[in-house]
């Protein structure tokens, strides 16, 4: 299918003064159309797919709850000091695919289970981690009762490749259809993340967030919970077929963040500071990224690229490596 190359010209909103202070972000690194420091090119492809070619705190911080929804259950008892690396999950899942989980654990996986939380997290770190001048950290969630195995198994190739360590989140606890919200999964990646910056001195400021289609979902809430806490961890979103709706109640998960982002009530400056990468390999998927690009410019955020493949499927970010590629690319630049 021939696909044609367009740029979406977004303009971000400078953040305004409020009673939360708003971290400076990173300089934005040089792209292609790009005009000035507030005038941002968001490049849409459409065009043939190339050939793939500081000590952490042991208590967490206070997350704000702008949605009202519940903190994460045990959230407060966790002492990251305490937690334990294993080879088995609580919740069993490690059975349901055995190929894909010793896949990981060959590897060098690791989990660490949340049992009073009902979650768990897988991590992976490069060999001589510690001692590297930069140690990025990659966050990754999967979609709807999906797996943390099959999300780090995607991602290992490229972690092995660059350098930089995965943590998965699995936040589906394996029985019915019903997923933690994200509210939940923030407090998931906080505990993750401060974790990885005790145990391997990970530098925090320096990570990323990967989403497939409800992990995709929930991103734009992470990205502004990271913000509005000052925690500031994530440098680069990079969610892929799961955008927001131009009706939030049609949405699977989200649908309250959602809302009242379209009312007003994060206002103006919801997202200001933080980076995106999106993408969609069908065209529901598309419709739903096109409007997702309009929200994010228009709260302040920066769509670095937008990409559609249309005719790529629900999956085809991982069936093209190169976009994979081309994000990483951004979080480097992002993260130096």
């Amino acid at each position: 299918m021939k696909r044609t190359l367009f740029s979406l010209l977004a303009f971000v909103i400078a953040a305004s003064a409020c009673s939360l202070a708003t971290p400076t972000p990173p300089s934005k690194p040089a792209r292609l159309g790009e005009t000035s420091e507030v005038s941002q090119t968001s490049e849409v492809l459409r065009e043939q797919a190339p050939a793939p070619t500081e000590a952490a705190p042991t208590s967490a911080p206070a997350v704000e709850n702008p949605t009202g929804a519940t903190s994460a259950p045990g959230a407060g008892q966790v002492d990251i000091t305490q937690l334990v690396e294993t080879d088995t999950d609580f919740l069993g899942m490690y059975k349901d695919d055995k190929r894909v989980y010793d896949e990981v654990m060959d590897a060098g996986g690791r989990i660490v289970n949340l049992e009073s939380m009902d979650a768990f997290f897988i991590l992976w770190v490069p060999e001589g981690y510690e001692q590297m001048d930069t140690r990025r950290v990659m966050v990754v969630a999967h979609g709807h009762t999906g797996s943390s195995y099959f999300q780090m198994a995607q991602e290992l190739p490229f972690a092995r490749k660059y350098g930089y360590a995965v943590v998965s989140i699995q936040w589906w606890t394996g029985e019915g259809e019903e997923m933690h919200p994200a509210e939940h999964v923030f407090t998931f990646m906080d505990t993750a993340l401060r974790y990885m910056a005790y145990k391997y001195d990970a530098q925090l400021d320096k990570s990323a967030y990967r989403g497939w289609s409800q992990g995709s979902e929930i991103s734009f809430q992470l990205a502004y919970l990271d913000r509005v806490n000052g925690t500031d961890y994530l440098r680069l979103l990079i969610a892929h077929d799961g955008g927001m709706k131009t009706d939030p109640s049609e949405m699977s998960v989200g649908k309250v963040f959602t809302t009242d982002l379209y009312n007003g009530v994060y206002g103006e400056d919801a997202f200001a500071g933080k980076h995106f990468y999106l993408y969609a390999g069908d065209e529901k998927q598309a419709e739903n990224m096109r409007n997702t690009v309009e929200v994010i410019t228009s709260h302040g955020g920066i769509v670095e690229r937008y990409v559609e493949d249309i005719g790529a499927g629900h999956g085809g970010f991982f069936e093209h490596p190169q976009y994979h590629e081309d994000a990483l690319e951004i979080f480097l630049q992002l993260a130096p």
